[in-house]
């Protein structure tokens, strides 16, 4: 299977997350952006109480956000894509009063960005991919906002056909963005030192891919994914400020995907995704890391086949993740929830 093929959904895939470029939804998989917002003490205490905060869709069958990142309770930016056959790049805003949709700058057709991450309500860095000339080539997608306006900043591709899907800055001038290659060329690692990006090796082979990635320092980082090219399992790599190594994570069914991480320190990383409860359905999957090691914790699932893609913590206060559950009729809307912790 081509990269495009890849990205915009192959047979392995049964959530609609890189079904782009016309293709065609499975049935009961249509699904809606979801966001979860925490609050109150470290995650490992927090019990949640959910509430839907509205969030604006564009004109377009399909409304999906992939990621978020929050500086603090009232400056929060979440990105996506909206369309079905020709998706175009999706930002919205968060004032600490409502969400609202930015202007982004769309570099081919289709195109789309799955993660962001920013320093200050005037940096963000947003990444995902866009089309070449023709729809045949899939290309890195960097876009950068200073405050007024999004720009696209020039990006590697290393293997041809690249794709990002997640990005951590510690400054305007460290950022480290992850995601994969041709299928065939595995993970992709990619900095930003202030100036330029440029490709970082990483381990993962054939059937590899890395999601999402949360830095606590230039020189301390956790990326997550999966593996392998038959019994997907979770795929977590470590940074420590010369090279990347595999760390084990569990897994718990089958399809096991993580698609996002946070990070309060290097000792306390969670990561979100989803896994196959062995044929029945997609179900929420959360991984709590110590320092020592990762395990599963429960997470909620509100029913359908339901997926978290995008999870930060702006303080140990404030929480906020982004996911999908199929709904049936047709189409996808944005989703966005509130917590507050209790007990």
């Amino acid at each position: 299977m081509g990269i495009l093929g890849w990205v915009t959904g192959g047979s392995d895939r049964r959530t609609r997350r890189f079904l782009l470029a016309g293709s065609r939804l499975p049935a009961g998989a249509v699904l809606a952006g979801l966001v979860l917002l925490g609050a109150s003490a470290p995650a490992s205490a927090q019990t949640l109480t959910w509430s839907v905060v509205p969030s604006p869709n564009r004109i377009g069958l399909l409304n999906f956000l992939d990621g978020v990142s929050c500086v603090s309770a009232a400056a929060c930016t979440a990105v996506g894509y909206y369309n079905r056959r020709d998706p175009k790049t999706l930002v919205e805003s968060w004032n600490g009063t409502r969400w609202s949709v930015v202007p982004s700058p769309n570099s081919g057709t289709p195109q789309a960005l799955y993660g962001v991450s920013c320093v200050s309500a005037a940096a963000c860095t947003a990444v995902g991919y866009y089309t070449g000339t023709g729809g045949i080539t899939i290309n890195t997608l960097v876009e950068s906002w200073n405050g007024t306006s999004w720009s696209v900043v020039p990006s590697p591709n290393p293997s041809g056909d690249s794709v990002l899907k997640g990005v951590s800055c510690v400054s305007a001038t460290a950022c480290t963005a992850v995601g994969f290659g041709n299928p065939g060329n595995g993970t992709l690692v990619e900095s930003w030192n202030g100036t330029s990006w440029s490709v970082v090796p990483s381990p993962g082979g054939s059937g590899n891919v890395l999601e999402g990635v949360s830095c606590v320092s230039a020189t301390a980082c956790t990326a997550v994914g999966y593996g392998g090219t038959t019994g997907r399992g979770t795929l977590v790599e470590s940074w420590n400020g010369t090279s990347w190594s595999v760390v084990p994570s569990p897994n718990p069914g089958t399809d096991n995907t993580l698609l996002s991480v946070s990070c309060a320190s290097a000792a306390a990383c969670t990561a979100a995704g989803y896994y196959d409860t062995n044929g029945t359905g997609i179900v929420t999957l959360i991984e709590s890391w110590n320092g020592t090691s990762w395990t599963r914790v429960p997470s909620p699932h509100p029913g359908g086949d339901s997926e978290l893609p995008g999870v930060s913590c702006a303080t140990a206060a404030v929480c906020t993740a982004v996911g999908d559950r199929a709904v049936s009729g047709g189409g996808g809307k944005t989703l966005i929830e509130s917590g507050t912790a209790s007990g």
